[in-house]
């Protein structure tokens, strides 16, 4: 019987230590998508102020040659 319980031991810290990989693997994974997708967000705001900033000086610029 200790056989069994010490193989039924064994085999249950084996599936715990290989949930945890998987796991952490998941976690890992989720975190670079998260980070890729906020880098896109940050990156595609930069753009947008660079065009706002080129729109307001060119608004500047048409308005001053009006008369």
């Amino acid at each position: 019987m200790e056989d069994v319980d010490r193989r039924v031991s064994e085999e249950r810290a084996r599936v715990e230590a290989e949930y945890r990989r998987v796991l952490e693997s998941s976690v890992e994974f989720e975190r670079g998508i998260r980070n890729r997708w906020r880098e896109k967000c940050r990156e595609k705001n930069r753009r947008i102020a660079q065009l706002e900033k080129r729109v307001a000086e060119l608004e500047r610029r048409v308005g001053q040659r009006d008369p």
